[in-house]
């Protein structure tokens, strides 16, 4: 009897689980760079930790640039973690860095 009380929740909790849709190849090139270049510029690499659970919108700008945020977290060299958010533009085909930008997120 216990079983058939904790089937529908089982299915209830499934259900909530859905995943999210495909991301955009081009979205997902310009996210990987702005990634590859928070992670190479940190003090602490291993140390990075993105925060949330659905990424942030990329948009693009006039010129065809993508922009996007990222919100995350790095232990600085006395091994404290901060959080910060980075607002990158990317090339067009999202493979290249034009700028960056990195504040504090307090």
């Amino acid at each position: 009897m216990k079983t058939l009380t904790l089937l529908p929740m089982m299915f209830a909790l499934a259900a909530c689980g859905k995943p999210a849709a495909p991301e955009n190849p081009l979205d997902a090139a310009a996210r990987r760079t702005c990634m590859n270049t928070i992670e190479s510029r940190a003090i602490n690499s291993k140390s990075v930790s993105y925060i949330g659970d659905t990424p942030s919108a990329v948009t693009r700008a006039a010129n065809g640039q993508l922009e996007l945020s990222l919100k995350f977290s790095a232990k600085n060299e006395m091994n404290i973690a901060s959080t910060m958010i980075a607002r990158c533009v990317v090339s067009a085909d999202g493979k290249t860095l034009v700028e960056i930008a990195v504040k504090d997120s307090r």
